[in-house]
């Protein structure tokens, strides 16, 4: 007599079994590489957390050290040298007369002639003088003439 399989319960488990792959070696052959795969894949993404980590730790790290020498220049007060002081105080008459001089007679042109005092589209009418003369009109000081600028 033939054997009659077993109950449905047997071939829930077959696949478990090392015999039924054996039998079968290109499933055994696919088994292995997703098993590979698998672990590779596991394996690489615990590698990359584990080195994001180390990174953000290094760069925690240097934000405290950077904040510390932060601190300690700000405790430190420079001495206002009077030569410095009378430097700047030129630099800054001159950024007035240059942009009251374009203010006055190239206001909204991209540059100014100053020997015949008009002004010269020559970036195509973008207002070159004025976007570029914004960020030194705000940090030398100059709000009055920044506010006039940005409007």
């Amino acid at each position: 007599m033939a054997r009659s399989r077993s109950s449905s319960s047997s071939s829930k488990f077959r696949y478990c079994n090392p015999s039924y792959y054996l039998k079968r070696p290109k499933r055994l052959a696919l088994l292995l590489i997703v098993f590979v795969s698998a672990t590779f894949f596991v394996w690489d993404r615990q590698t990359l957390v584990r080195e994001h980590e180390v990174e953000v730790s290094k760069l925690t790290d240097e934000v405290h050290r950077l904040r510390d020498m932060l601190e300690e220049l700000k405790s430190k007060a420079v001495p206002n040298d009077p030569v410095e002081m009378q430097r700047r105080e030129k630099v800054k008459e001159a950024m007035v007369h240059a942009w009251s001089s374009y203010e006055r007679y190239a206001w909204g042109n991209d540059e100014l002639q100053p020997q015949s005092k008009d002004g010269v589209n020559s970036f195509g009418g973008l207002g070159a003088t004025l976007i570029d003369s914004l960020d030194t009109l705000y940090i030398m000081g100059l709000d009055e003439q920044f506010q006039r600028a940005r409007e």
